[in-house]
């Protein structure tokens, strides 16, 4: 069996671009005022990726059924679209974070590659929606280790 250079705590290049580039949609999206939704971005080994938003109900059922899609299709990747067995994956939403005692307005991603010990999450701070050029973002912070979906 080949060895995996990646420790397990070590997010990959892979996963760091693949996350970054879903926050990235993310903001741009809030900037515009359009609500992004719950967006699933998953790359197989050779870094295909596949990206699907959940939007047709409230929050909590979006974020449930992006989860479920994650866990569902990991071992088999999503064949019509040329993505196979699921290596990463990150999911994104809008939310809020406690901060000194106040709610914040963030952009909550969640993400996870195999041979990490755990899944990650983050959050980035923003204001503005729909501001434009005017629209606020602070750089991501770390918000803990989550269970892997796979």
């Amino acid at each position: 069996m080949p060895q995996n250079n990646q420790t397990t705590s070590t997010v990959s290049p892979e996963l760091d671009e693949m996350t970054c580039d879903v926050i990235g949609m993310f903001l741009d999206a809030l900037a515009e005022g359009d609500d992004p939704g719950v967006v699933v971005c998953v790359e197989d080994k050779a870094c295909n990726r596949y990206e699907v938003v959940f939007t047709d109900d409230g929050e909590e059922a979006c974020l449930s059924a992006a989860q479920a899609f994650v866990t569902e299709h990991a071992a088999h990747g999503v064949s019509s679209d040329g993505v196979g067995k699921f290596e990463r994956y990150a999911i994104a939403c809008t939310g809020c974070v406690e901060i000194d005692g106040a709610y914040e307005n963030a952009v909550l991603v969640s993400f996870y590659e195999r041979g990490l010990a755990t899944g990650f999450s983050a959050y980035v701070l923003y204001d503005g929606v729909g501001a434009k050029d005017n629209f606020m973002w602070s750089d991501p912070e770390p918000a803990g280790e989550e269970p892997a979906l796979f």
